[in-house]
């Protein structure tokens, strides 16, 4: 059974939520500034917290007995 868990992408630096620009889509490689502080973020390293989060979340869930496989998207 597939189930969809959505985690906000913080700021490393104030924890805020990103918004990033609208209408456009952020690749490895790619800074996103933050709206709070304006402090410019990796997207790689936002993205490895977020799914760090999520993998934390889930074990504490399950009592930490699931094997969780992230995909990483295809980069074009």
């Amino acid at each position: 059974m597939k189930q969809q868990l959505n985690v906000d992408l913080l700021c490393l630096y104030c924890q805020q939520k990103l918004k990033g620009e609208n209408n456009r889509s952020y690749q490895p490689g790619d800074s996103i500034k933050c709206d709070a502080c304006g402090k410019p973020n990796d997207y790689d390293r936002v993205i490895e917290v977020a799914q760090q989060k999520a993998i934390e979340f889930i074990k504490s869930q399950t009592d930490g007995e699931i094997d969780i496989t992230i995909d990483k998207p295809d980069v074009k």
